[in-house]
């Protein structure tokens, strides 16, 4: 896993890279639907960064819980339920030592923004899952996001468009740069901020996992979950090996798992 202290310097930042209302708009609808198919009422999120998507489900009704490695962002996620009314629960935890902080199972699990892949080793993703799998219901549901790292040339520096955002006086370009070196990714995010005429850089490094759709598909099968859906974006489309920028799984617990 990355030092969670590089998250921790990048977490103002995490806000102004994402355009919020616009993912919660396209990935709101996919969520309802297949927490829906499993009657969810209690959703655990174990990368949820400042907690949009935790906001988003409590406003539904549902019981849901957050949780990430930063302390920052945990911080930042507690600080933005208070100021809506929400009473909410955000928990610093590490998605492969699940079970030690929640006793009481859950009915979906989502793992998003191409989180479970910082894992860092097949090892470390394979204890993550099963750390879900063991937080979860029988016939509950889990939900991961990755990349899809099979479109990923090896060896080549692969950039994403650059995103200029606009804060007050601030001017900010972020620009994010993937390098595949066998089955590990580089991912090095770059913020540089212009505000009264000076600039000033902030960058962090984080090394993935490259897993892909048949090694996943065998790890989470290994961990007790069945009845798999493979989809390349949240609208929701087929998953396109060759293709597609996302790899999103959705699978049920098998109901004779403990």
């Amino acid at each position: 896993m990355p030092d969670e202290s590089a998250f921790d310097a990048f977490q103002p930042y995490y806000d102004i890279l994402v355009d919020w209302e616009a993912r919660i708009g396209r990935e709101g609808p996919f969520f309802q639907r297949v927490f829906a198919n499993v009657s969810a009422r209690r959703v655990l999120d174990c990368a949820c960064g400042t907690g949009h998507h935790i906001r988003l489900f409590a406003r539904w009704g549902m019981d849901a819980v957050g949780t990430d490695l930063s302390p920052a962002m945990i911080e930042q996620a507690r600080r933005d339920a208070r100021a809506s009314g929400a009473r909410l629960r955000f928990e610093v935890a590490d998605f492969r030592e699940l079970p030690a902080q929640f006793p009481q199972p859950f009915d979906a699990v989502i793992c998003t923004g191409n989180s479970l892949p910082l894992a860092g080793s097949a090892d470390g993703v394979r204890r993550a899952i099963k750390s879900m799998h063991d937080v979860m219901r029988p016939d509950g549901v889990l939900v991961l996001h990755t990349l899809n790292y099979a479109a990923i040339p090896e060896g080549a520096n692969v950039y994403e468009e650059p995103r200029v955002r606009q804060v007050e006086d601030r001017e900010i370009l972020f620009l994010k740069v993937f390098r595949m070196v066998r089955r590990l990714c580089d991912i090095d995010i770059v913020a540089l901020e212009k505000q009264a005429g000076a600039w000033k850089k902030i960058q962090i490094h984080a090394r993935a996992w490259a897993v892909e759709q048949a090694e996943l598909e065998s790890m989470v099968a290994a961990a007790g979950f069945g009845r798999l859906q493979w989809y390349g974006g949240y609208e929701p489309k087929p998953f396109d090996p060759a293709a597609s920028r996302d790899m999103i799984l959705v699978a049920r617990k098998e109901k004779s798992a403990k």
